[in-house]
């Protein structure tokens, strides 16, 4: 603990102290994950993403794709530099091709999130295991809290999930996770916690229709990352703006329109809890 937080340290001074501004020639690529509705990210984090071009020097191009593994492709092969991803996604690249994180935001004091099974409103649905038989929406293959997390919840149970559910879909958000389970396509789905509690901040009249029945523990928040084909001096100066959004008003205006306090360097040791779920899991996919 004491080694890491020595190590915070050397970073933030050594983040400081650079001065040096990318080419105006260059263009950066900052992926991001489809984990709201293309609609809602684009125009929650457009403003983010024009503010990182004026503090960087230079053009941030912001690119969606409706899989996660699709980011994850763009971040391998280096056509993407960075992206704001989930959790089971970053798993996934930091095994298949080293994928690292760059800044964890903080969110309502937190740096962790958690999934929530739901069911609609009015269900007798108490308990996951009622789910057995019914219709059950997946986000997307490498989400942790739209996937993973039920299928660990299964694994417990020592059954698969094509053998428990009547049927599952894949949505590409939670917010169509969500929706899903509101107007009856899903009887019921799991989700992302911060999706939920911005849907519900927003007044989006989904959330009224639905309630929550089962809720994780907690685990690493999710992150952006950074290409491993990423320049180190693009990393540092992307990693400066990021971690000094909370000290200038503008930046701060920003962070406080995405319901982000501000962005940190990473501790490994808040992914760990995810990192065994996810072995975990395996299981309950190739259970008979």
């Amino acid at each position: 603990m004491i080694a890491h937080k020595i190590l915070i340290l050397t970073i933030l001074i050594f983040i400081s102290s650079i001065s040096v501004s990318l080419s105006s020639e260059d263009e950066i690529v900052f992926a991001i994950s489809p984990m709201a509705s293309p609609a809602s990210t684009l125009a929650n984090y457009s403003e983010f993403i024009e503010y990182l071009s004026r503090k960087t020097g230079t053009k941030i191009i912001l690119k969606q794709r409706k899989k996660y593994a699709e980011i994850n492709s763009l971040l391998k092969s280096g056509e993407a530099e960075f992206a704001l991803t989930c959790t089971g996604a970053y798993l996934s690249g930091r095994d298949e091709f080293g994928l690292e994180i760059l800044a964890v935001p903080v969110i309502n004091g937190k740096t962790t999130y958690n999934s929530y099974i739901i069911v609609k409103k009015g269900s007798s649905m108490e308990k996951f295991d009622q789910l057995k038989g019914k219709v059950f929406a997946f986000t997307d293959p490498l989400s942790l809290s739209g996937r993973l997390y039920p299928l660990y919840l299964l694994a417990t149970m020592e059954v698969n999930h094509e053998k428990f559910f009547k049927k599952s879909f894949y949505t590409s958000s939670h917010e169509k996770s969500i929706e899903s389970v509101a107007y009856g396509f899903a009887d019921g789905a799991s989700v992302d916690s911060l999706i939920f509690m911005d849907m519900k901040r927003r007044g989006h009249t989904a959330i009224e229709k639905v309630k929550i029945i089962k809720i994780s523990p907690s685990y690493g928040i999710p992150p952006i990352v950074i290409s491993p084909a990423t320049r180190k001096t693009t990393k540092q100066i992307m990693l400066k703006a990021l971690v000094k959004m909370s000290d200038d008003n503008e930046g701060i205006k920003i962070l406080r329109k995405l319901r982000i306090e501000k962005f940190i360097l990473p501790n490994p040791a808040i992914y760990r809890n995810a990192v065994l779920l996810k072995n975990k899991t395996r299981q309950a996919i190739f259970l008979p």
